[in-house]
Formats: structure tokens, C-alpha cells, sequence
């Protein structure tokens, strides 16, 4: 995803600080000039980044281009790409895209469409990519805007010797429901271990966005969906759904999990909640999948191994009786910038990034204890040197497979405005300012207005019917 920024909070302070400081100066953030063997790369400063920036030699020696890399924030990185399309200023060759803002970005015509590169073209061997992942993160109508470099699922990590001494058994195949799963933390909220009192859970309550990554998978698993009809369908209906007798229990179970979790856990972050686990006072919980190795150190990309760095089980998410599993997919994903004068320097740079070989060198990369495991091509889920290293890989594909990041978090026009809304409700049901039937009530109304406002409703616009078939004939289409 999270779709989904990593980063520490700190961090995201610290380049907010420095942009605004540049924009009270009347300084544009830096930009570099372009030059024929010099390819300016703009990232979201996620785990991927680091072994990209650690194989840059590797892609000199291919190429002969030196790599210009950047990394900032997610929510960076957005404010600044706005501004540099709507300048149309040209500030780097090639960009991290989240899926939120790919719909966008096509058509407005600030990313180039790939279609035309890819088709053909053995290096990018795309049938080689799980066909929901590409579905989820990287089309729209029928389009490829970027391929991905950093795919991330969803899992359940648990603390296995305190498992083990609480008696309590985790299935590795994902058949469990939620309410099995908040029985179990409920049996491992405070008792003592190792010398701490323990916490069942964790939860990522901070509002907007990342309470909303987290609280979506388990209302996607439970069948509750945004709209009437999105993406799929002849006709969009932007008709919202979230008002619904399923939502309503899915959130007073997650208002549960918030019991069974540090008070504090309503201000975490994505990394925040992370971070909890690795500390080793939190029996188990659900979260993106970066965190199955971000959790053995004890800090963001530290060399240091955490007090449970090989103590952490990795298992299936849970189900919900009588509804399909639903896994969201997030993630990162590169693109070219319509207004780069180095269109062929950023082609290569996103093939090479995103190519199977580079992605396993990225993953070997265990230099300061970085490491790697957000693939979205098959061959490396079952390649040996890469399963001995990161053992869940099996799990984590299948998950995979069952995901629909179009479902959980819909990648509607007005999406980040609606993400503000839901957020704001749902972090109110944790602190007991708002019950779940009157947040979603709240969410519901709001919901109206604002793609009411937003000409959404009713929906005039040709539609199209975004089906996973849909990517998978235009995969066929282009191999």
C-alpha cells in the first residue's frame, strides 16, 4: 500500500518541514536539470527505495545512466508531482504512482499510457505478474499507467512462544473467521510474559488514511463494499454502501480489537502499530505485508534484530462465514512522466526496476539489514533462494490471489476526500465519541454529499467494466 506510505512519522515531519521551509524561501523543492546519461527518479521513501538506491551501480553498468534517486513521503510526493503537472515543469523521469492517483493521472494526460511499450516486449515479460495485482494497482479502462516495484498484501503476525505458552492454535491455511480471531486476542490481552503485561492486539487508528488501510480489509472481508456499482458494471453507480447491516459488525468488532490493544494504538500510524508488535508486548495482529520483515528489527530499516526477530509466525488472514475473501493489495508502482524529455532513459529504468532479476537483487540486498519481499511477479514466490530467506512467501502469494485492492479501497475519483470522511468516523467509534451505527450513518450522509457535489451522482460519464478478465485478456493482449 499503502497505497501506503511506510515512513516513520518523524520523517514525515521532517520532509514537510523542509518543503515548506523551500516554499517560504520562494525556492522550488530541488530539482535536478536533466542530461542524457542522467535519470532523475522521484520515490516514496518505502522499503523498496532502499535497495533500489543500494543496486544504482547495477543499472550504471547495463545502461551507462547514472541514477538521480529521491525519496520522500507519500503525502509529499503527491503535493509535489500536482505541482509540477499542473506547471507542467518537468521534475523527474520517473515517479512513484499510487493506485489512488492512477485514474487521475491518465487521464488528465500527466503519465504517459504504457500499452504501446509493453506490448511485445520480452523484457518485461508480463505474463509473469499476478493477475490481481495488475488489476488492482496498475490499469484503468483498460490501460496499463505503471507496472509495479513494490506490491503489498495482508497477514496476520502473531508472537509464536507466546502462543505456544497461552495454548492457543493459529491455522496456517486461513480458515479461521474474525470472530475466531478476536476470541484468540481476546484470550492473550493481559497476561504476563517474559516479563510485560501483554496486549492482545494493535490496531493503526490514526485518522485519515491509515485506520482506514487497516479497517477496510477486515469490512472487505465481511462483504461490505463502497458503492452500488464500482468498477465493475456497464453503468457506474456511485451510490454508497457503507451504511450497511455488515459494516455496522464489522465495525463493532474492530471497536473490540481497539479494547484488546494499547489505548495509545488510536494515534499509530502505519509504522507505528508495526513497530508495537516488534517491541514484544503484542500477541498478534493483522497488517500489510511489508511488516512480516520490517518486524524483525526495531526500527524502520534497522540493522538492529528486534526482541522477537525469530519469534514471529506469519499466517492467512481470516474469513467471514458465507462471504468470498477479499485481501487488499497495495503497494507501489513507477510511471513516466509526460513532460520528461527522457522517455527512453525511464522505460529502461522501470523495466530494469521491476524486471525479475532486479527484484531478486533487491531482495538479496541484506546490506545495514534492509530486506525486501513485495514481489508481484509468480517466479519469484517460488524461487528457493528467495524462500529460505523469506519462508512465508507460499502464504503470502495466495493472499495474493485472493486480493482486490479496486474493492477495498476503491480508486474512485474523489477517493481522498472520501478516505478523510471514513476516517474521521471510524477513529471516533475508538474513541467512544461516535457509536459504529452513527458514524456509518455519519459516513453514509457525507458520502452522498460529497459525490453529489462531485457530479458522481448521478453518474453521466462513460463507464467501463473494470473486471479482473478485463486486465487478464489485455495481459494476453500484450504478451
Amino acid at each position: 500500500m499503502v497505497t501506503t506510505s511506510l515512513v516513520s512519522r518523524r520523517s514525515v515531519l521532517k520532509t514537510s518541514a523542509a518543503l515548506a521551509g523551500a516554499a517560504a524561501l520562494g525556492l522550488a523543492p530541488g530539482r535536478a536539470s536533466a542530461q542524457a546519461k542522467t535519470l532523475r527518479v522521484l520515490l516514496a521513501g518505502d522499503p523498496f527505495y532502499y535497495a533500489i538506491q543500494g543496486l544504482a551501480d547495477d543499472f550504471k553498468k547495463e545502461t551507462g545512466i547514472e541514477l538521480q534517486i529521491e525519496s520522500i513521503s507519500l503525502e509529499a510526493l503527491q503535493a509535489r508531482l500536482t505541482s509540477s503537472f499542473i506547471s507542467n515543469q518537468p521534475d523527474a523521469d520517473v515517479i512513484s504512482v499510487d493506485q489512488m492517483w492512477l485514474g487521475q493521472y491518465l487521464e488528465s494526460k500527466w503519465i504517459m499510457p504504457l500499452n504501446d511499450l509493453i506490448k511485445g516486449d520480452k523484457d518485461v515479460n508480463i505474463q509473469d505478474y499476478v493477475p490481481e495485482v495488475l488489476y488492482s494497482m496498475n490499469t484503468w479502462r483498460g490501460q496499463f499507467g505503471t507496472l509495479p516495484v513494490a506490491t503489498y498484501g495482508q497477514a496476520v503476525l502473531y508472537r509464536k512462544d507466546y502462543i505456544d505458552k497461552a495454548g492457543v492454535k493459529i491455522p496456517d491455511d486461513g480458515s479461521w473467521s474474525w470472530s475466531d480471531y478476536l476470541d484468540i486476542i481476546k484470550k492473550l490481552n493481559g497476561q504476563d510474559f517474559d516479563g510485560k503485561k501483554m496486549a492482545g492486539t494493535v490496531l493503526s487508528g490514526q485518522q485519515p488514511a491509515p485506520i482506514v488501510h487497516m479497517y477496510t480489509q477486515l469490512a472487505a472481508s465481511s462483504g461490505v463494499r463502497w458503492f452500488k456499482q464500482f468498477p465493475t458494471g456497464s453503468a457506474w453507480d456511485f451510490a454508497p454502501t457503507i451504511n450497511t447491516p455488515e459494516n455496522v459488525e464489522a465495525l463493532k468488532l474492530f471497536a473490540e480489537l481497539y479494547k484488546n490493544s494499547p489505548p495509545e494504538a488510536i494515534g499509530y500510524n502505519w509504522f507505528d502499530a508495526g513497530m508495537r508488535f516488534a517491541k514484544g508486548d503484542v500477541g498478534m495482529f493483522y497488517w500489510w505485508t511489508p511488516y512480516s520483515y520490517l518486524c524483525r528489527k526495531d526500527g524502520y530499516m534497522s540493522g538492529k534484530d528486534s526482541v522477537i526477530a525469530d519469534k514471529i509466525g506469519i499466517t492467512r488472514l481470516p474469513q467471514s462465514p458465507g462471504k468470498d475473501q477479499v485481501v487488499s493489495i497495495g503497494g507501489h508502482s513507477l510511471g513516466i512522466p509526460s513532460n520528461t524529455s527522457n522517455k527512453d532513459g525511464a522505460w529502461a529504468f522501470i523495466k530494469w526496476a521491476t524486471s525479475a532479476k532486479t527484484q531478486k537483487a533487491m531482495a538479496l540486498y541484506t546490506k545495514y539489514g534492509y530486506q525486501f519481499s513485495d514481489f508481484a511477479r509468480p517466479s519469484l514466490y517460488a524461487d528457493p533462494d528467495l524462500i529460505k530467506i523469506y519462508p512465508y512467501l507460499p502464504a503470502q502469494i495466495a493472499d495474493l490471489k485472493r486480493g482486490n485492492g479496486k474493492i477495498v479501497r476503491p480508486p474512485c475519483p474523489v477517493y481522498t476526500t472520501l478516505e478523510g470522511i471514513y476516517g474521521l468516523n471510524l477513529n471516533k467509534v475508538l474513541s467512544g465519541d461516535s457509536t459504529p451505527e452513527g458514524a456509518l450513518k455519519d459516513t453514509d450522509s457525507f458520502f452522498t454529499n460529497i459525490l453529489t457535489g462531485n457530479f458522481l451522482i448521478p453518474y453521466k460519464q462513460p463507464s467501463y467494466d473494470d473486471t479482473l478478465d478485463a486486465t487478464k485478456a489485455l495481459m494476453a493482449s500484450l504478451a
